[in-house]
């Protein structure tokens, strides 16, 4: 009953100003925890954040404050507006709720907007040095030992999926450069997507900033696979090194848990293969790479 009000409330008061909210299934249940009589309010936002990737806003409000974005219909673009939930009806329609929420995410965003600042001065060639600093497995080896495992994979996959290369490698190269950056530091989960953001900021093709940014897909069931060759040839790759590591240690999945995602990568390597309808001869490919 609770997530019902919040979502209904939540859409009118949107509405009321041509607004619509940016549906947040996982929030609506968080909030319609947290609150025992929810009243959603909006909130104004500092229109020159704006230009942060919208992912970074709504990752910002959802994982300090439990804000709901709001976006416009017309463009589907995100309004400089928020959606908090307070606990009770205040006596001025939650106006003094609303600026102090506003003042808290434009604190937040500002660091968000420090971190994008940083990253775009550092670049990927400061982010990949760091790398062999960090250890991705005692038996793996360093994050920049797997990236090189994957650069050669990416690009021996390539033309058995129609991409270029040198494309695939370069994408693959830098595909997990930005795990080593301040804002991924700050927002895990949006990992590959920022390296795909500061690709583009960086003047890199096209082609491989989607490459970067995709390489992680699918995540999970309801999500999408890559179709682009160049992507679809580091996405392979980067699981099916995944899978073989893993396995060549006996760090195999069990019936009650799978700490490194197993079964997520064997699923997403099925999906991709599925759904490109592509046909690889993958345990030749396994087995020459981890020769």
């Amino acid at each position: 009953a609770r997530k019902a009000t919040i979502k209904a409330l939540a859409e009118k008061i949107c509405a009321a100003k041509g607004l619509e909210l940016v549906e947040d299934e996982g929030l609506l249940d968080e909030v319609a925890g947290l609150a025992e009589w929810p009243v959603p309010i909006l909130g104004d936002m500092e229109p020159a954040f704006l230009d942060l990737p919208p992912e970074v806003i709504r990752t910002s409000m959802r994982t300090h404050q439990k804000y709901f974005a709001v976006r416009v219909p017309s463009t589907g673009k995100l309004a400089p507006h928020f959606v908090t939930v307070a606990n009770n009806d205040a006596a001025d329609g939650g106006k003094i709720i609303a600026l102090g929420n506003a003042k808290v995410l434009s604190a937040r965003l500002s660091d968000a907007r420090f971190f994008w600042d940083e990253d775009i001065k550092a670049g990927f060639d400061a982010w990949l040095a760091k790398l062999s600093g960090v250890t991705f497995h005692a038996k793996l080896g360093t994050m920049a030992q797997r990236v090189d495992r994957i650069v050669a994979l990416a690009r021996e996959i390539a033309p058995l999926v129609g991409a270029d290369p040198d494309k695939a490698a370069e994408a693959a190269r830098l595909a997990k450069a930005d795990l080593s950056s301040g804002m991924v530091g700050e927002f895990p989960e949006l990992q590959g997507l920022m390296g795909g953001y500061y690709a583009r900021a960086a003047g890199i093709d096209d082609e491989i900033a989607d490459a970067i940014r995709d390489h992680y897909k699918p995540v999970g069931p309801s999500d999408s696979v890559p179709t682009a060759p160049v992507s679809i040839a580091v996405a392979l790759a980067d699981k099916l090194d995944t899978l073989v590591g893993f396995f060549a240690i006996d760090e195999k999945p069990t019936g009650s848990k799978d700490p490194y995602a197993l079964r997520r990568s064997a699923l997403g390597v099925i999906r991709i293969m599925a759904e490109s309808r592509l046909r690889l001869g993958l345990l030749d490919l396994m087995t020459a790479h981890w020769r």
